[in-house]
């Protein structure tokens, strides 16, 4: 979880320079939190996304079990702002999984036919293959494919193949972590700049 919180005595002491009201100082505290989370959230899911070489949409979509990977809440009577990153694995058939056979083989060295998702291929697992998936009603599901794998030599079982990025996410979430302090207090100095001078 990554917080930004106002800390009173900040508040005060630029409260005192801007000669600001409680109401000016209140409504720019708020505009400062808002916006300070929503660059966590922006920063965080690039960055993420970077390092891992994955899309950026998979990262703000729910998980399969319905739950949300990202959520951002805002505590006006504290002045803390909150964000919650999950770092569940993410399935392959959300990262543009693409077969590839012998053909597309050649360019991976000792490499057989299977499947590359992620940007520009980036994540590659060898004997994989893509499974329809459908409804009862028979129409698609929500990903049209799943990618499987066989666990051994025979027919079954299959595996359902994620991608596994926590590791890089929480050293991300820690560097941005770092930021957020300046990164609150120079917002709210210019949100409390601008309700003082617009009044």
């Amino acid at each position: 979880m990554i917080e930004a919180k106002l800390e009173k005595s900040e508040i005060e002491k630029l409260q005192t320079f801007f000669n600001a009201t409680n109401k000016q100082l209140n409504n720019a505290s708020n505009y400062a939190l808002r916006e300070v989370i929503n660059w966590v959230k922006s920063q965080l899911v690039k960055r993420t996304a970077s390092e891992t070489k994955i899309q950026q949409k998979p990262l703000t979509q729910k998980t399969s079990k319905g739950t949300a990977r990202i959520h951002s809440s805002v505590d006006k009577t504290n002045k803390t702002a909150r964000l919650w990153f999950g770092t569940y694995k993410i399935s392959l058939a959300r990262l543009n999984p693409r077969q590839i056979g012998k053909g597309g083989s050649k360019k991976r060295k000792n490499s057989r036919a299977g499947v590359v998702a992620g940007v520009g291929g980036s994540i590659f697992r060898q004997g994989a293959f893509l499974m329809p998936i459908r409804k009862k009603t028979g129409e698609a599901g929500v990903v049209p494919y799943q990618v499987m794998k066989r666990a051994g030599r025979e027919r079954l079982p299959i595996i359902k193949q994620t991608f596994d990025y926590s590791d890089k996410a929480i050293t991300v979430e820690k560097e941005i972590m770092s930021q957020v302090p300046k990164k609150l207090a120079d917002t709210l100095r210019a949100k409390l700049k601008w309700q003082t001078e617009k009044n």
